[in-house]
């Protein structure tokens, strides 16, 4: 880690003379494409770069509130589960496996990201987890805490049920809360999970969903993997009876944390053609294995038995497991339009620690397979929708998109959703966590602020004293020094300021690598030459350098590198209105780069929410703004006669509405396009002209 080190601070310290000054955008309202627009409705006076959170901690914005890890919309509110610490748990785990201190840790990290990564609370050496669920109004953007703060790890998932709603929270002993919004949010937990008695267990369930009027519900116990399920979960524990187990899902769910995504193990629930879909977990031990697709459905007696649609053919499943996407460690679900969607979710977490170690292959093998989207009918037939052609789906996709939807870095389908008869699509992109290497080959380094350099130098210097480069004599000569090089930057910031306009290093720079990587294997070439004429001592020192595996390494680092310098910062959203074909309403994390994921969605009377992950200033949540007029069935911004006669085409099979509008043509919401619908838009026309 300490030579990855050295070699980032070598090249920041010989960047920091070349510094432009770029202005933030703390506009609250980001105009996406195509005629879309979000607002920002948590702590809207906050701008990009600035900490959120959700709410406040100590009389500051809690940064700490990392991720919007769950959601659900009731009305004119918004209810949302928060992620505490979603890194900052992570590099613990690290810290330990390493065997370092984490203060040691987040030295190096603070220097890597500039101090941007949320690594604990400043002064405490150990944060405790204090998850919240909060509610917002969407109108007036009032937020308040619903429940906690709880020293869980999260609330992972969230739904509705007979006018209640339910999160999952993750913990020592995972459980359901019951809110009830109408009853002053009063809150009640219904079921608890079983305690695992090994604490390398993972307890982190996330599957919760509705199916035939039940709640269902993913849980974890001493013996993996269970479903517990509810029709009446008001009335507590004795209500849940448990209608899956591990060995019913052929023992395949992975539930410790060595094993892929953490024990992902039973990852996503959902209805679908009276059905309940399951994705499941495979990867144990650290072998990387793709996920597995279940279907599953209660008997006449209520017995439920479980179908295997993708995983080992020798199981009986039709498809293999990933569906030939072997990078894909899980899929979310949702449906839409008549088919269940399956988005891949790529296992990239596990690549980063061995990037610190300076072994690219696992990244580089994540970057070069980003993730896909498929659907998959009511006969169980699967077709790839975004991604690129395999063994599987040999003719490639259906859509308009390749696999990563435009871009390497995203590495999960992170949520879903089916709004106003649109599919939306949020993603994770990885170029955030990425950012102390990619922001070399992407320009990122000429966009720093004055103020982020003079931040940067100064963790570098303390990264600096710590390693114990700098003989103590030597330490107020070094500050000084320091000092004159800050000042000299400062000084220049004018006449450095276009040179960001004109970077153009990003091509050359890996040009040069691969000329070097090219170099290196001609050496190689001429070393075996003469290598029998040579000492054994030179030899050992010369095959430890030109060693095959380190060679490949290097290819591993020059591809990652290439696709980093097409990147750019911040989770994608894109949207579809046929679920084939799909376009970008952003591509950078609503104008913020530390929005690095969009997490999650939700439903509400003044629109579709949007929350996010982010690791480093605390997660937002966003309104957007479809366009959407009702009546507009051409979607021109107006509603006129046109607008009827095209209503009366579509009726007489004429012609056929897209879902857009066949939403805004339902004019008077009872779920059908009729002549009533034809006769609300002449009474509004009518209306309009008095």
């Amino acid at each position: 880690m300490k030579r990855i080190l050295a070699i980032i601070l070598a090249v920041v310290m010989i960047l920091s003379v070349t510094v432009s000054v770029s202005a933030q955008n703390t506009n609250l309202t980001y105009d996406c494409e195509n005629g879309y627009s979000a607002t920002k409705i948590s702590h809207p006076e906050t701008g990009v770069g600035e900490v959120d959170g959700l709410i406040e901690h100590n009389g500051e914005n809690d940064r700490a509130q990392n991720y919007s890890w769950s959601s659900v919309g009731y009305g004119d509110y918004v209810y949302v589960g928060t992620c505490f610490g979603a890194i900052y748990q992570t590099l613990q785990i690290i810290a330990r496996e390493k065997g370092m201190s984490f203060s040691e840790l987040k030295l190096y990290l603070d220097c890597l990201y500039n101090g941007s990564l949320y690594t604990g609370d400043e002064g405490v050496s150990n944060t405790p987890s204090r998850s919240v669920i909060v509610k917002i109004n969407t109108k007036t953007y009032e937020t308040s805490i619903v429940y906690g703060p709880e020293k869980v790890g999260g609330f992972r998932a969230a739904t509705k049920l007979n006018d209640k709603l339910y999160f999952a929270a993750t913990g020592a002993t995972p459980y359901l809360l019951e809110i009830d919004p109408n009853n002053s949010d009063a809150t009640n937990i219904v079921c608890r999970s079983e305690t695992p008695q090994d604490k390398s267990i993972s307890t982190g369930i996330r599957g919760l969903t509705t199916y035939n009027g039940m709640l269902v519900a993913t849980m974890i116990g001493n013996n993996g993997a269970y479903m517990v399920a509810s029709s009446n979960p008001s009335a507590g524990q004795e209500s849940f009876e448990t209608i899956c187990t591990q060995e019913d899902l052929l023992d395949y769910p992975a539930y410790h944390y060595m094993d892929s995504i953490f024990g992902g193990s039973i990852w996503d629930i959902i209805e679908y053609n009276d059905k309940l879909y399951i994705t499941v977990v495979t990867g144990k031990n650290g072998n990387k294995q793709a996920f597995a697709l279940f279907s599953g459905e209660p008997d006449e007696n209520g017995e439920w038995s479980y179908d295997l649609i993708a995983g080992n053919e020798a199981d009986g499943a039709e498809y293999p497991f990933g569906l030939g996407s072997d990078r894909s460690g899980a899929a979310n679900l949702m449906v839409y339009d008549g088919y269940l969607y399956i988005g891949g979710y790529n296992d990239p977490m596990v690549a980063l620690p061995d990037v610190l170690n300076g072994d690219f292959e696992s990244l580089y093998k994540d970057l070069s397979s980003p993730v896909c989207l498929w659907r998959l009918d009511e006969n169980d037939d699967i077709e790839m929708v975004a991604g690129e052609a395999n063994e599987v789906f040999p003719e490639g996709p259906i859509g308009n998109m390749g696999a990563g939807f435009g871009s390497n870095m995203n590495q999960y389908v992170w949520r879903m959703e089916n709004y106003h008869g649109q599919l939306y699509v949020g993603t994770l992109d990885l170029t955030g966590l990425l950012h102390p290497i990619a922001q070399f080959t992407n320009g990122d380094i000429f966009k720093m602020t004055k103020e982020e350099w003079v931040s940067q130098i100064d963790y570098i210097k303390q990264v600096i004293d710590h390693l114990g480069l700098i003989p103590a004599s030597d330490k107020d000569i070094a500050s000084t020094g320091a000092n004159v090089e800050l000042a000299s930057i400062s000084d220049n910031l004018d006449t450095l300021e276009d040179l960001s306009e004109d970077f153009e290093e990003t091509d050359v720079t890996l040009d040069y690598r691969q000329q070097f990587l090219d170099l290196l294997l001609e050496i190689k070439e001429q070393y075996l030459a003469v290598r029998d004429y040579l000492s054994a001592e030179a030899k050992e020192r010369i095959d430890a350098f030109l060693a095959d595996e380190r060679i490949q390494n290097y290819k591993y680092f020059v591809c990652s590198l290439y696709y980093m310098s097409k990147s750019e910062r911040g989770y994608d959203l894109l949207v579809s209105s046929d679920g084939i074909n799909f376009y970008a309403l952003t591509r950078d994390g609503m104008g913020d780069p530390y929005n690095h994921g969009c997490r999650v969605f939700a439903i509400t009377d003044n629109g579709l929410c949007v929350g996010t992950a982010n690791p480093f200033f605390g997660t937002q949540v966003w309104l957007i703004d479809d366009q959407l007029i009702m009546g507009d069935t051409d979607l021109n911004g107006k509603v006129n006669i046109f607008d009827a006669t095209e209503i009366q085409l579509h009726i007489a099979e004429l012609i056929t509405l897209n879902n857009d509008a066949l939403y805004v043509a339902d004019c008077n919401g009872d779920g059908k396009v009729n002549i009533f619908d034809v006769t609300w838009i002449q009474s509004f026309i009518a209306e309009a002209e008095v």
